[in-house]
């Protein structure tokens, strides 16, 4: 069956479709591109190990290596940890429909709740000021 899209290019042309991102975003892109980095390392291992067993016989001490090696394969796991993490640093790089629709100039972020705050604390700064 065919490869899903390499996260090492699918990740960096989402981050150079964001024109909104800063030199303050640096940290959180960076972030983005070292975890895509890692889940498809794991792929690449993955596949790397179908073949080694595939190769391998019957020799026993490889299959102790590829033993060893296959702790370190568990695609799923890693995605799994990963893969929301990731989603979490492009949903706060702005690059998910949720987040870009709380980013209009329309809908500022925060919105009720912001408007809360400043109406409690023009309230308070009111009281300050009769005392």
């Amino acid at each position: 069956r065919p490869r899903s899209p390499d996260l090492r290019d699918s990740v960096p042309a989402s981050i150079d479709q964001m024109p909104w991102l800063t030199q303050s975003d640096a940290g959180l892109k960076a972030l983005a591109l070292r975890q895509a980095e890692m889940i498809e390392t794991a792929v690449d291992r993955a596949e790397e190990l179908a073949d080694l067993y595939r190769e391998a016989g019957g020799d026993k001490d490889i299959y102790r290596r590829l033993d060893k090696l296959a702790s370190m394969c568990d695609v799923a796991k890693l995605v799994g940890w990963l893969g929301p993490q990731l989603q979490g640093v492009l949903r706060d790089l702005g690059g998910t429909p949720g987040a870009r629709k709380a980013m209009q100039q329309d809908k500022p972020i925060g919105g009720r709740l912001a408007q809360i705050k400043r109406d409690a604390a023009a309230r308070q700064n009111d009281t300050e000021d009769l005392d």
